[in-house]
């Protein structure tokens, strides 16, 4: 971009850098694995229990140990480039985002695969080939966002160093834009789609109003490979399974060899039309197909075909989860549901227990309970946000209050119960102390994230796909630590009554292990008959958890075509001509990335409909907290051509000082904002700030020669970023020089200057001193500037615009 001043010229400065044990399949003669089983120094009882979206699971003891040894680690690549970045990311990044590898029982961020290179290379959301200024991978390199424990917490490993950042960034920049593309592939078109469903809906003769779709063509046409598409039927058998009443496990029918349309009967799920309305209600009407006419006339309904990645995210989750699944909103009627009564159950001592100490996932101990019951018994865990007073259940064993009678009984803040479906598969249901269902943990249970993430104001786990995510098997182990907390018999030692009474609830580890060994083989021979591997994994991720996770992310153009259905001519100029409220989202679509609730946004913009459903743009597991300042940036023309003079639109969603960078196609660096002619860079939350306004004496033109990349910064800080220092007295527009070069001077000052407190303190002194002199000569100097206000420290929002690349 190049600002064309209509003043005088002033000297530019110099550029910076001028100058164990088998694992169990199901098979194998039974006293075998029970060998296995009743060897208490490997046998661990069942915990059940909801588990969180991001990185704690409700396993008591850490499942490191079995499930890391099972998950497949993408291996080092031998491209050399590549195989650094491999190396930074294995070093800096495993130990949170790389399944097989994690120090935690599940990973963080959304993110689960991070040493798989050629996948990251193929998805628009975290690299942009070529483009490693507008790839989020490099991005939280770069500014410091990652590794998190180490730039928000007290951990003492060791940061990134600038060597290592800049492999991230070579890694990127050698990669051809072709990387995320398939031209070899053909399109599915809706003309093919209403084929295939009407020809389902003929093989079914008189019951074709019972037919249901689910479609995958979007991902399909996006690219998705055909391992990522075999594995999203996979995680759609588990959903729809997770969600049926029927007795046994059913398969959904596939349309086609490459698995872009599915097939079922409502009835095959134990569902009638009323648990479809549900499913209608909730789709959102920007995502709605438009499907032939008498396709819809068979079906009776007007969103007879759904998106399955959108499904494994609305129908997964509470509350839609629990309305498909027709769960009570009382703890006690769950138990009736189960054939069971939890309260008589307790006082007849026909429970059995697991006490955890120090629980992994809350704040305090936590006790686990096995009810008998159909088909396959209930389990419940009662949660506790301390370990004191009565929430201390090793020194009060006996309760709850509701089923026991004893003088002080524990008092639980919330419970999460689990139970077998009639056809094997598992539920999860998450209730108050009260027995209340509630749709997500309660407020200061939970133990807080690591990172970032421990300045969420709650995690929010919700009963369903939340669950699937740690209960791979269904029951995760857990150690009981009761009965090794004190005798266990009046020979070995004097016992509290209440103990006493208590310890006849607790069964052995051999006894525990019995209690599970049915619940596990049911639950294997369930998954396998509906065709489904669960340790298969959707990068990285358990496979419900992965399709879900493909809704949620962001969306470039390529991404939103395969959603619309048009051909890109069509959509393209759809975009072109977006007016209003919608000009903004498709000038960024166009040239960026747009979230899913603005994607979706934009969608219903588009149709004539501002009324877009409100969806989670994250992985779903922190509440709407906000820790980063959302940046926007968009352009004026929807395709500026070269030689077109162009204004860059940005807004934020907090008050805070933006900075706007233009890297042109020969990797020269000027900052476009704040420059002399507008030198006040704090925008206000919420109004857009254009460069340049509509009365500035410059323009900015996009020049001819390559690609160019506009770079956006906000940030509640008023210093400007590392190695930017303005002076208007000398450059009306800030030049930075080199880019590449530039972004080595500044990541190498940037970590001499946290390294060494030494020079960072003459470097301080230093610059008071150069101002001095400045002041001397009378020169303009600007006055500080106060940091915006916040009650708690943002991330500073980024935003990238892209231009000349198709």
């Amino acid at each position: 971009m190049v600002p064309r001043p209509a003043a005088r010229e002033r000297r530019t400065r110099k550029p910076l850098g001028s100058g164990g044990h088998e694992k169990d399949t199901g098979g194998g003669p039974k006293d075998v694995r029970l060998r296995h089983l009743t060897n208490s120094a490997c046998v661990i009882a069942s915990l059940l229990g909801l588990a969180l979206a991001s990185n704690l699971s409700f396993a008591e003891v850490s499942p490191n140990a079995t499930k890391n040894a099972a998950v497949s680690v993408p291996a080092r690549p031998d491209e050399p480039r590549a195989a650094k970045a491999y190396g930074v990311l294995e070093t800096h990044c495993a130990r949170c985002h790389q399944a097989g590898k994690l120090e935690r029982p599940l990973p963080s961020g959304g993110l689960a695969n991070i040493l798989a290179i050629d996948d990251h290379a193929r998805d628009p959301v975290l690299v942009k080939p070529g483009l490693p200024d507008a790839s989020r991978l490099y991005d939280v390199f770069e500014t410091r966002h990652a590794p998190l424990e180490i730039f928000t917490g007290p951990d003492a490993k060791p940061e990134p160093t600038p060597d290592d950042i800049q492999a991230v960034r070579r890694w990127i920049k050698d990669l051809a834009p072709a990387v995320q593309s398939c031209p070899s592939r053909q399109p599915v078109r809706p003309a093919a789609i209403d084929k295939l469903m009407r020809e389902a809906q003929h093989l079914e003769r008189d019951q074709g109003k019972d037919v249901r779709f689910v479609s995958l063509v979007h991902l399909y046409n996006s690219c998705a490979t055909a391992a990522e598409m075999t594995a999203y039927g996979k995680a759609l058998n588990k959903l729809m399974n997770s969600l049926s009443w029927a007795p046994e496990p059913v398969k959904l029918t596939p349309l086609d060899d490459a698995g872009t349309m599915f097939s079922f009967r409502l009835a095959d799920y134990g569902w009638d039309d009323a648990r479809w309305k549900l499913i209608e209600k909730a789709y959102p009407p920007a995502l709605l197909h438009v499907v032939a006419p008498d396709v819809v006339k068979t079906a009776d309904s007007p969103a007879v075909v759904v998106n399955g990645d959108w499904l494994a995210a609305a129908a997964g989750e509470t509350p839609l989860y629990y309305a498909l699944l027709g769960l009570p909103a009382k703890l006690a009627d769950l138990g009736t549901m189960n054939g069971t009564d939890l309260d008589a159950n307790i006082r007849a001592g026909s429970v059995r227990r697991i006490a955890i100490g120090e629980s992994a996932v809350t704040r305090g101990n936590r006790l686990i309970e096995r009810h008998p019951g159909k088909p396959a018994g209930l389990w419940l865990a009662y949660d506790f946000a301390t370990s004191t007073g009565e929430q201390n259940v090793f020194e009060h064993p006996q309760g709850p209050k509701s089923a026991m009678k004893a003088k002080q009984p524990f008092r639980p803040d919330q419970i999460r119960a689990l139970f077998a479906l009639p056809n094997g598969f598992y539920a999860f249901a998450l209730f108050d102390a009260a027995g209340n269902r509630v749709d997500r943990a309660l407020p200061g249970i939970e133990k807080p994230y690591a990172g970032v993430e421990a300045d969420a104001v709650e995690p929010v786990t919700k009963a369903g796909a939340n669950c699937f995510a740690c209960h791979t098997d269904g029951l995760v182990q857990a150690k009981d630590d009761f009965r090794a907390a004190g005798p266990v018999d009046i020979a070995a030692g004097p016992m509290t009554p209440d103990r006493r009474a208590a310890l006849p609830l607790f069964g052995t580890d051999s006894e525990n292990a019995l209690l599970m060994l049915g619940g596990w083989d049911r639950y294997r021979a369930a998954a396998k008959s509906a065709g489904i591997d669960l340790d298969a994994r959707v990068h990285g991720d358990e496979l419900v958890t992965g399709l879900a996770r493909r809704y949620r992310e962001g969306a470039d153009f390529e991404v939103a075509l395969g959603e619309t259905g048009l051909e890109r001519p069509e959509f393209l100029k759809e975009l072109a001509d977006a007016k209003g409220a919608a000009a903004p989202l498709a000038r960024r679509l166009l040239h960026g990335v747009l979230s899913r609730n603005e994607l979706e946004h934009l969608f219903s913009l588009l149709k004539g409909t501002d009324a877009p459903v409100q969806t989670t743009a994250s992985a779903g597991f922190l509440r709407d907290v906000k820790s980063e300042i959302g940046l926007t940036m968009w352009f004026d023309k929807p395709r500026p051509a070269p030689g077109d003079l162009v204004t860059i639109k940005a807004e934020a969603d907090n008050e805070c000082y933006l900075t706007v960078i233009s890297v042109d196609g020969a990797g020269v660096a000027t900052v476009l904002f704040p420059s002399d002619f507008q030198s006040d860079n704090l925008i206000t939350a919420g109004e857009a700030v254009s460069i340049p306004p509509s009365d500035a004496p410059f323009q900015l033109r996009y020049k001819a020669e390559g690609s160019e990349t506009i770079l956006g910064r906000c940030s509640t800080s008023a210093t400007p970023p590392v190695g930017i220092e303005h002076d208007f007295e000398r450059q009306r527009f800030t030049v930075l020089g080199n880019w590449e070069n530039f972004l080595q001077d500044t990541l190498v000052t940037d970590w001499e200057m946290r390294t060494n407190p030494e020079k960072a303190e003459r470097a301080r002194i230093a610059r008071s001193g150069a101002l001095r002199r400045q002041q001397d000569r009378g020169e303009r100097i600007p006055a500080p500037r106060p940091d915006v206000a916040s009650e708690k420290s943002l991330r500073d929002g980024r935003a990238i615009l892209v231009l000349g690349r198709s």
